[in-house]
């Protein structure tokens, strides 16, 4: 079954970004040489974090200070990049900017900054041999700020989707992001690195907005897994390209680990709603939650336990808009079109 969708710049939803949520900036260092990247999500002030992996091949590095029964509750960013486990060194950057800053775990004289990271392989696009450095990103962190660049930039910069058929069919992916109120000033926000073997689909509608590419737009790679796989062979050299989607989800409101691992939970159901099929053997979907605490109405057991669910909610919004973005917003790379090149011309209306 194929489906089709057009995409313009002029068309492009404004769909609001992370750094909506107060004390959230971002930045990015971006290789468009050999299309490898890495983006830096930075908290002005510490802010409680939480985590959910659900894929089974991650690249990460410090995530297992996020479990619950870890000591510290608190972060100072968070790290998305390229380059897979050899991309891990950027996060290094981050540190030395936020030590040189200031910006850490107070421990005598030291300040030990915390930072977590997960990274996509995007290795083999341009290059297998350049990959985000430690130097790429403290670049990308002394950049973060309020306003950033989308699509084919920092952690997306060679992310592809539709990889199902082989990279020949497939469309680039990207950095995305999105924002959800609740009104009161209550504010939820995400930022995604979608770089999926499958399919994304626009879940309001059903349409496949991004995928293996077909003479008339994108395959739905549920049906093609389920109805016509790929040899054993050939599923297994995908599968051991890792393909992985990851990201932040960030709110103003107060949660402590606990709450913030199932608020990071919210987007991974996001993921599973927008990227099919998710969180393969291959994938290392990791999703990150940061939560500032800094809403003077929210604060406390008794005033989260009322809204919880709603910012449950309203993360799942926010990162099936910022996968939707990063779709819209990506341009082609390495001979790998974005979603609206493969696109146009085609008609909008159409579809089988």
């Amino acid at each position: 079954m194929t489906y089709n969708a057009t995409t313009s710049s002029s068309r492009i939803p404004d769909r609001g970004r992370i750094t909506d949520v107060p004390g959230i900036a971002v930045g990015h260092y971006t290789d468009l040489d050999h299309a490898t990247g890495c983006t830096a999500v930075l908290v002005d002030e510490p802010a409680v974090g939480g985590i959910d992996i659900r894929g089974a091949a991650t690249a990460s590095r410090e995530t297992q200070l996020l479990h619950p029964l870890a000591t510290r509750e608190h972060i100072h960013g968070v790290m998305l990049a390229g380059g897979s486990v050899f991309g891990l060194d950027a996060a290094a950057g981050v540190v030395r900017f936020l030590e040189e800053n200031g910006r850490g775990l107070k421990i005598g004289r030291a300040v030990i900054p915390i930072v977590p990271a997960a990274n996509i392989f995007d290795l083999g696009l341009l290059s297998h041999a350049v990959r985000p450095t430690a130097e790429d990103g403290y670049t990308a962190a002394r950049g973060a700020a309020r306003e950033f660049e989308l699509g084919t930039v920092g952690a997306g910069t060679g992310a592809t989707v539709g990889k199902l058929r082989g990279g020949n069919h497939s469309t680039k992916g990207g950095i995305g992001t999105a924002s959800v109120s609740l009104g009161d000033g209550i504010l939820v926000g995400a930022i995604v690195t979608t770089n999926a073997i499958g399919s994304v689909i626009n879940p309001y509608n059903g349409v496949v907005v991004a995928g293996p590419r077909t003479e008339t737009g994108f395959e739905n790679t549920m049906d093609f897994l389920v109805d016509d796989p790929p040899r054993l062979r050939d599923l297994m050299g995908i599968r051991n390209s890792s393909n992985t989607v990851v990201g932040v989800v960030a709110t103003n409101a107060g949660l402590d680990k606990k709450a913030a691992s199932r608020f990071a939970g919210a987007g991974q159901d996001a993921i599973a709603m927008a990227v099919r099929p998710a969180h393969m053997s291959g994938d290392g979907d990791t999703v990150f939650a940061l939560a500032t605490g800094v809403h003077p109405l929210l604060s406390g057991e008794e005033a989260i336990a009322g809204i919880e669910d709603r910012l449950r909610a309203a993360a799942m919004r926010a990162m099936i808009g910022a996968i939707l973005s990063s779709i819209e917003h990506a341009t082609g790379l390495g001979g790998v079109p974005s979603a609206a090149e493969h696109t146009a011309g085609f008609d909008p209306e159409a579809g089988s």
